[in-house]
């Protein structure tokens, strides 16, 4: 199955911060319940990645760049868990699903163009 969010992580990273696991935990849980699935991939060892960015920066930075969170192949987090504002913004949550309301742009993946403020000016 694609996702559009995949989050690498292991058991030392779990453990590294508790409290943000689990609200990282319980906001998996509230995407889910609005038809929101976020992959979770549990490593063990570098070779638990698939080829690509997210082995690359492993290989660099080791195991302790996990959790990893890749949004369409990019990385948006490293070392730490998204935020529930990258969640809502990057995963187009409806209002009230986590914590906070979708506040940015629409996702990478889309065909919407930003505001352009370099039209004409008068002086």
């Amino acid at each position: 199955m694609e996702y559009d969010m995949v989050i690498y992580e292991s058991e030392d990273a779990r453990n590294r911060d508790p409290s943000d696991t689990r609200r990282f935990d319980a906001s998996c849980e509230s995407l889910k319940a609005a038809g929101i699935v976020v992959g979770r991939v549990m490593c063990t060892s570098p070779a638990d990645l698939p080829e690509g960015e997210a082995s690359d920066i492993v290989a660099e930075h080791g195991m302790g760049a996990l959790p990893l969170a890749m949004y369409q192949a990019v990385p948006i987090s490293i070392g730490e868990y998204p935020s529930d504002q990258d969640l809502a913004d990057f995963l187009d949550a409806p209002d009230g699903t986590l914590s906070v309301n979708k506040q940015g742009p629409p996702a990478m993946g889309n065909d919407i163009m930003p505001a352009c403020a370099c039209g004409n000016r008068t002086r």
